[in-house]
């Protein structure tokens, strides 16, 4: 491995940061759940800051340049229509529904993109720090997030997708999409950290074919992330390269 030279410390120090920057900002987005059922401002604002937090210190101190400019171009096309289909949904809610869907589109690139940046950064870490692990934990947690997006937009366009009395404690009956928003995000993060679907009927394709996906991608993430990091260092040991 190539020692570090002096003049990467300062962009290697800063990109550490990032990891923990965006692991708090999600943690926030997480412990706001609750509190943003009452003020439906601060799902947006922490979905919002998360963004921010990905394009201001994460991905401009990654070693990957090549992408760069569509982390940008994705994530203000994010935030902007945030704006729009909050607006829209409020003035005219047949606008909102249908700008949801590029709405939905245009996260799931965005998170997917940082997904696939913050894999291949951290596999090109020189060392392994606790900055590294919480940026590895904060990759775990965006699928949770693209999971929630989607069962927004799923609750959006078909609640019957959802059993009335497991959702009812949790979502009362025709609440607008923004109050039932920070519920949909909590209860991706559980089907995230476990294959609970039992808020979703059994017979409905689409719902099972989210869940699936979330509860897939959850695993599949940690896998490959120990199997690249893992390969990477045992292929050093194999050529003498410590």
């Amino acid at each position: 491995m190539r020692p570090v030279t002096r003049t990467q410390l300062p962009t290697i120090r800063h990109r550490h940061r990032g990891y923990v920057r965006l692991l708090l900002s999600e943690a926030a987005l997480v412990f706001l759940l609750p509190l943003s059922r009452w003020w439906p401002l601060l799902f947006p604002l922490s979905l919002a800051g998360l963004c921010l937090v990905v394009m201001g210190f994460l991905a401009r101190f990654s070693p990957l340049r090549g992408t760069l400019p569509l982390v940008y171009l994705l994530g203000g096309s994010a935030l902007g229509l945030e704006v729009l289909w909050r607006v829209a949904y409020h003035a005219q809610p047949w606008l909102g529904l249908r700008l949801n869907v590029l709405h939905l589109a245009v996260w799931i690139l965005f998170t997917g993109l940082m997904l696939w940046r913050l894999v291949k950064t951290l596999t090109l870490e020189p060392i392994v720090t606790v900055a590294v692990v919480m940026g590895a934990t904060a990759g775990y947690l965006l699928i949770g997030v693209c999971g929630g997006l989607m069962l927004i937009t799923l609750w959006l366009f078909d609640p019957g997708a959802f059993l009335p009395q497991a959702l009812a404690p949790l979502i009362p009956s025709a609440v607008p999409a923004a109050t039932a928003a920070p519920s949909l995000m909590a209860i991706a993060f559980t089907m995230l950290t476990t294959v609970n679907g039992s808020v979703l009927r059994t017979s409905h394709v689409p719902g099972q074919v989210i869940l699936a996906t979330i509860s897939v991608a959850g695993q599949l993430y940690v896998a490959i992330l120990i199997g690249l990091i893992l390969g990477r260092y045992r292929g050093r040991g194999r050529w003498g390269l410590h």
